[in-house]
């Protein structure tokens, strides 16, 4: 049987800096990316999706350290 790359994870740690850090590089990215067909529309929405979910890692902290 042969594995997919779809089967195949990975998990990692990151502090608030680390997430603010990648969430910078995902916007930049986004706002930088050359467009279809340069690069395949999948990547576009795949960048959408990892920045909303750097946004609410990021809303998360904020609202949890609130005092």
């Amino acid at each position: 049987m042969e594995d997919s790359d779809e089967e195949w994870y990975c998990q990692f740690e990151m502090n608030i800096k680390d997430v603010r850090l990648m969430y910078g590089a995902v916007c930049y990215a986004l706002e930088t990316w050359p467009g279809y067909p340069k690069r395949p529309i999948e990547e576009q929405e795949y960048l959408k999706y990892l920045r909303t979910q750097l946004f609410s890692m990021i809303a998360d902290y904020s609202f949890t350290r609130i005092e």
